[in-house]
């Protein structure tokens, strides 16, 4: 473009050298026409602009309007980043200065088995053994395994109670009334007296009998939701994950369940032979790292604060955020392209390292595998930042509200920025620790709960290791000026022969001699013993748990006593899975719950359920309930008792015995239908004139077989 043409009204306005521009007489289609233009100081200079010249300075003043706009797109979008990065900031730097990083390495150091730099240092300058006792590994490992045992065994920790009073359906209702005004009638028109208590009592006893019938459908519809959202569960890897959250609680001081995600999940359908492939969005769980969380420690509660996380995601995380809603499709696609190639090492903290090295992964800094580092943020946002952002005023009415928001950044880009639906505007993450400390948020783990019979354990292992290996040869005098230049004498090995010379003093002090070691392995054993027994008490995991039979005195030579042994400790792991229950279970189900009541068109759910978790309860009771149930369905297995259950009822029984000792009671035990019906194949099976089931009762029986009833019992 030619000097001094910087836009398009200077194109319009040229001049001829300097001055102030004057718009020339021309076209604008017309090339190489002459604009004589006065000027006070030249003499007269003719200047002639071409129709390519015009079309240059036009594009220019559109990519300067275009640049503009996209500058003024990113600053509003900078806000939102700046705050989030700011946010990160003071987290991460907050979290070091309390030693929470340190503490999280040496956790997890103390479960690997190693010791700290700063320790092989002193270690390799005594020249000792690096041996190192591992029994918070142990004891880990064997919390885990408990853990384990209570909420991945084949019984369900959670299930979904109907509502104690179901409200019956109307026309039910109204079959009770006529049925009651039609033997009313019915008694008038014979002449015999009505008694209003009477018709009381009838109406009672009727509604009686249907709220049974509807309690019964509530409970069979509660148990079809709790199956409903537990393959949602199976279907996003919940239990997976589960699975390494009980890992984490064992050894970090803290561990984290997030959830529901929703991410596009590849689905594959086969129709006519052929295969269908659809991208749909699902549900999914996850158990992030503790590293990786970041979390105000201005707050009493961490459901309170807002919470940052360090993802790592490849460049098929991203594509599969495409055109899930709440993502900027744009943004993703910018982000791709300026990262995709090469990654994005960010957000790194200085742990990061360390951590890298004791998981047997790559450092973080030398980033080969393409990572692409982004903050994914959850808390309260400026109303006036959204709105800059481009949010509406009908979705942000009130620019000094906050809002409660998730947003994703990527470098600088604004993937993701939305106001949270869920009415319980808290963030997805749910936090627990293996031993809670009252008025704190961080409690402590396995390994600091024992940090100090390790260090010990570690110390008189050393001991004991160099000792023996001081102790396993003799020691050696050697008078150099007694023995012969032509010895060698740094080998020792059997049968070897010392030349040695005579003393000029005559003096009966030998040129070589040997003596032993005194061995202190004993005491050391003894010590390192004792520190394995503290380990158990302190731990409040014993030795026999994890499959080891010292330590378990007279009582575990017994199959009873044994048992009796294992039941005891187990119960030290009741608080642990009380912990578990009401910092995780409870809040998580819930916003599930919560999702699929905002999401869901199935009306599997009609928000009058309640969720109940009986973590605890099978740590207490599960082998008890299964002892108790057995007997009692021994205790019932005689005629007398036949007839007062019945088939009906000793089926049922069949049922729940199966369920908790974890078979498939619906291959095994007929449902209802089928024991009605072999009961009307029988000569004698059906109904009598006169006996019960038949007139009025049966007639309402009859209504309730065709009422339909919600999860909670609500008619439908």
């Amino acid at each position: 473009m030619p000097s001094g043409i910087t836009t398009q009204a200077d194109v319009r306005n040229l001049s001829l050298g300097g001055g102030n521009p004057a718009r020339p007489p021309q076209d604008r289609n017309t090339v190489g026409i002459p604009a004589p233009v006065q000027n006070e100081g030249s003499q007269g200079m003719l200047r002639v602009i071409s129709n390519g010249e015009m079309q240059n300075a036009e594009m220019a003043e559109q990519e300067q309007i275009r640049r503009e706009a996209s500058q003024a797109e990113e600053f509003k979008k900078q806000g939102i980043a700046g705050h989030i990065r700011t946010q990160f900031f003071q987290m991460r730097s907050d979290r070091e200065t309390r030693g929470i990083s340190n503490r999280l390495v040496e956790s997890l150091r103390a479960y690997r088995g190693e010791y700290t730099p700063q320790k092989l240092t002193a270690i390799a300058q005594f020249g000792g053994s690096e041996v190192y006792a591992k029994l918070t590994q142990v004891k880990c490992r064997g919390a885990t395994s408990m853990l384990r045992d209570i909420y991945l065994s084949g019984d369900r920790p959670w299930f979904i109670e109907p509502t104690p009073d179901p409200t019956l359906p109307e026309d039910v209702t109204k079959s009770v009334l006529e049925l009651v005004t039609s033997e009313v009638a019915k008694l008038q028109e014979a002449g015999q007296p009505i008694d209003h208590n009477t018709v009381t009592d009838r109406i009672k006893q009727l509604t009686g009998s249907a709220k049974k019938a509807a309690l019964k459908e509530a409970k069979k519809e509660a148990d079809k939701a709790t199956r409903y959202l537990d393959d949602m569960l199976v279907e996003g890897k919940f239990y997976e994950k589960l699975t390494e959250f009980l890992h984490n609680i064992a050894i970090f001081p803290y561990a984290f369940m997030k959830g529901p995600v929703v991410r596009m999940a590849t689905d594959v359908k086969w129709e006519n032979g052929k295969a269908v492939v659809k991208d749909i969005p699902k549900m999914y769980w996850t158990a992030p790292s503790p590293f990786d969380i970041y979390w105000s420690s201005q707050v009493d509660y961490f459901e309170n604060s807002p919470i940052i996380e360090h993802l790592r995601l490849q460049r098929s995380d991203l594509n599969n955020l495409i055109g899930v809603p709440g993502y900027d499709e744009a943004a993703i696609r910018a982000a791709l392209e300026e990262y995709g190639q090469g990654g994005l090492s960010d957000w790194l903290d200085y742990t990061d390292t360390e951590k890298a090295h004791l998981e047997g992964r790559q450092d973080p800094h030398i980033n080969h595998s393409d990572e692409i580092d982004t903050l994914e943020f959850h808390g309260n946002m400026q109303g006036k930042m959204l709105l800059e952002y481009g949010f509406t005023a009908e979705e942000v009415p009130d620019e000094q509200k906050d809002y409660f928001c998730t947003a994703w950044l990527v470098g600088y880009h604004i993937i993701k920025v939305q106001i949270d639906p869920n009415p319980r505007k808290r963030h997805p993450y749910y936090k627990s620790s293996f031993e809670k400390i009252p008025g704190a948020i961080i409690g402590n783990g396995v390994p600091e709960i024992m940090s100090d019979v390790q260090d010990v354990a570690n110390a008189s292992l050393r001991a004991l290791v160099n000792n023996l290996s001081i102790a396993s040869g003799p020691q050696v005098v050697i008078n150099d000026d007694r023995v012969s230049p032509n010895t060698n004498t740094d080998d020792l090995y059997p049968w070897k022969r010392w030349h040695t010379l005579t003393d000029p003093f005559g003096s009966s002090e030998k040129a070589i001699d040997f003596f032993q070691p005194d061995s202190r392995s004993a005491e050391l054993i003894a010590v390192y013993e004792k520190m394995s027994i503290l380990a158990d008490e302190i731990s409040a995991i014993p030795r026999y748990m994890t499959g080891s039979a010292a330590g378990q005195g007279a009582a575990g030579r017994t199959a009873s006593g044994l048992s009796m042994l294992m039941e005891n400790a187990g119960k030290i792991m009741q608080s642990v899975a009380a912990n578990i229950d009401t910092d995780i279970f409870q809040p998580l189900l819930a916003r599930l719950y919560d999702t699929v009541l905002l999401t869901d068109e199935s009306g599997r759910l009609n928000g009058d359920e309640n969720i109940r978790v009986r973590g605890v309860t099978f740590a207490n009771q599960r082998e008890t309930e299964r002892a108790r149930i057995l007997e009692f369905l021994q205790l019932t297995a005689n005629p007398m008792d036949a007839q007062i259950v019945g088939m009906e009822g000793r089926a049922e029984l069949l049922r729940e015995t199966a369920d908790r000792i974890g078979l498939d009671y619906a291959s095994i035990v007929p449902d209802e239908e089928a024991m009605a019906g072999r009961q009307m194949q029988q000569p004698d099976g059906g109904t009598q004139e006169g006996k019960p089931g038949t007139g009025e009762a049966g007639a309402v029986d009859e209504g309730m077989k065709g009422a339909q009833f919600g999860p909670g019992g609500k008619a439908v």
